[in-house]
């Protein structure tokens, strides 16, 4: 069984990615965990984003830190050259999640950005993060949680993305116990929730680009197309300026190594 599952071929759709959307500032945990630590020095700190996509996180950690090594790591070329065109003082470079190639103990924080859910390797994911984090560093994780927002609108119109998301993510109790399995210890967890009204002909306009939302582009084309059938009938049904209730939810994941 391979390592990893691709829900979507990201070398498709890599030069549609990058829309203002996904902007990225810094990343507040980083701050948080660099507050607490003050040894090593800056320039020894060593940062890794696993599933790194076109760069945004850590162009945006660089520019701030400019001083500390900082890797990216993705299965896709495309995201990565994507990535590579964005900052060039960051080292990108190809490789799986599941089993990354580095040494033992070489980061001192890593995080996984919404990209842990394409991996089918769950444990070698764990194991590998723990692996390769050195003593006292810290792994993050961030992402949805498909279980804490069946009114999402994606949900909604498309259930199958749903269907597809409760078996590519790992519940969060699941997924904190397979961590402290692993070894690693200080475990925390904070949501997000929020709720907001969607106007539908927005929503018709984001869901017919397909690549906005991995959802969408990992469902089947008869799943999609049926969903996008059941939007434009609720919207003639409703009005064009009619509006929906949808929920999402974040949820980002912390643990230490200890050392």
């Amino acid at each position: 069984m391979t390592s990893s599952t691709h829900r979507v071929n990201y070398d498709l759709i890599a030069h549609l990615y990058d829309e203002p959307g996904r902007d990225y500032d810094i990343d507040p945990h980083l701050v948080q965990f660099l507050s607490e630590r003050t040894n090593p020095p800056g320039s020894r700190i060593r940062i890794l984003d696993m599933g790194c996509g076109t760069g945004k996180q850590l162009t945006a950690n660089h520019q701030k830190f400019p001083e500390m090594q900082m890797v990216g790591l993705d299965r896709f070329h495309g995201m990565l050259e994507q990535a590579k065109k964005r900052c060039a003082l960051v080292h990108w470079l190809q490789g799986d999640s599941a089993n990354p190639p580095f040494d033992d103990c070489s980061f001192n924080y890593i995080t996984n950005q919404f990209s842990y859910h394409h991996v089918q390797d769950k444990i070698g994911l764990i194991t590998a993060t723990y692996r390769i984090l050195k003593p006292k560093g810290r792994f993050i994780i961030t992402n949805l949680d498909p279980w804490a927002m069946p009114e999402w609108i994606v949900y909604r119109y498309f259930p199958s993305a749903r269907q597809r998301d409760l078996s590519d993510f790992l519940p969060v109790e699941k997924l904190t116990a397979l961590m402290q399995q692993t070894g690693f210890y200080h475990i925390r967890v904070k949501y997000q929730h929020s709720h907001r009204e969607e106007n539908l002909n927005d929503f018709l306009k984001y869901a017919s680009q397909r690549h906005r939302t991995s959802q969408l582009m990992a469902i089947q084309d008869h799943e999609y197309e049926a969903g996008m059938a059941r939007l434009k009938a609720h919207i003639a049904e409703l009005g064009i300026d009619s509006h929906i209730s949808s929920e999402i939810c974040l949820v980002w994941i912390k643990g230490d190594k200890p050392g």
